[in-house]
């Protein structure tokens, strides 16, 4: 069937140089390939109609191609003009983005006013805080509390401290003379806020009060293992500091709750003095 008057071969979107377009180059080439099939069509079906049905014939094809060539003619004249029309276009679609944007912003700013602003109100502002530092240059209202939490204290004066220790050294001296002490750690010796046990060839403790109360335990500060043999340890101390350091926690445990704390620390530390001396003697025995 011939393409009836005006109408143009299916072009698909992609042919084009965008969604929807075909080049004009394109166009000419469908139109010439068109008009010759026609002409084909018309050479063929001519010799079988009369002489006034072929000049009609004729005359209707002439008429077709003559006003299908008019409109690619003005094509061809409106494609000089083309890249202003798109300008247009672009310039069009850019404002009608734009308007878009407007009353995109419009619809929020308006749901924030009835929505999120209705309780998003600023706080009254604080007049004496402003006259102050205005008037002043500093702020002074500010919680003693955080002055104690920041700011470190004053160091004690020298007097201070000496009136610290020897207050410190009554309250040792009359817990020693309140709790019962183990005969074997008489010897003792108090400076410095701390109280010294010598025991003979086995230990030496050093202890201290964190406070005068009578219910407050003894505080452990430091141990010493008088238990020495140079040839037995190639002159090594015969207690890790690993071991000390679990002594330690020991006998602070044994001095927490307890009737006679001094007596257990006593106890324990005796017993591992004489356990260390065996061992000392075993290989002092196996060397010889």
């Amino acid at each position: 069937m011939a393409p009836t008057e005006g109408s143009l071969p299916m072009v698909q979107a992609n042919m084009g140089i965008g969604v929807g377009t075909i080049s004009l180059a394109t166009l000419m080439d469908f139109i010439v390939q068109r008009t010759y099939h026609e002409l084909n069509i018309l050479s063929e079906i001519l010799p079988r109609k009369t002489d006034m049905e072929r000049k009609i014939e004729i005359v209707q094809y002439a008429s077709r191609t003559r006003q299908l060539f008019i409109r690619l003619l003005a094509l061809v004249k409106w494609a000089n003009s083309a890249s202003k029309v798109d300008k247009c276009v672009k310039i069009c679609n850019f404002l009608e983005q734009q308007s878009l944007y407007f009353v995109d912003t419009a619809d929020v700013l308006a749901r924030l006013s009835r929505e999120t602003l209705v309780n998003a109100r600023l706080p009254n502002f604080s007049l004496p805080c402003a006259i102050d530092v205005l008037t002043l240059g500093t702020y002074p209202r500010l919680p003693t509390c955080i002055r104690e939490k920041i700011v470190p204290p004053d160091p004690i004066t020298p007097n201070e401290k000496k009136k610290v220790l020897q207050q410190l050294k009554q309250v040792i001296q009359y817990r020693l003379v309140s709790c019962e002490l183990p005969q074997q750690m008489r010897k003792l010796k108090i400076e410095n806020g701390r109280v010294k046990f010598l025991v003979e060839n086995e230990f030496q403790v050093t202890l201290t009060l964190m406070e005068d109360s009578p219910v407050i335990p003894w505080r452990l500060l430091d141990i010493d293992i008088l238990v020495e043999d140079h040839e037995t340890g190639d002159g090594k101390a015969l207690v890790h500091t690993l071991q000390v350091g679990y002594i330690h926690r020991v006998v602070q445990s044994r001095l927490l709750d307890n009737d006679k704390p001094l007596h257990d620390l006593y106890r324990v530390l005796h017993s591992f003095c004489q356990s260390l001396q065996l061992e000392v003697l075993n290989t002092q025995a196996s060397l010889l």
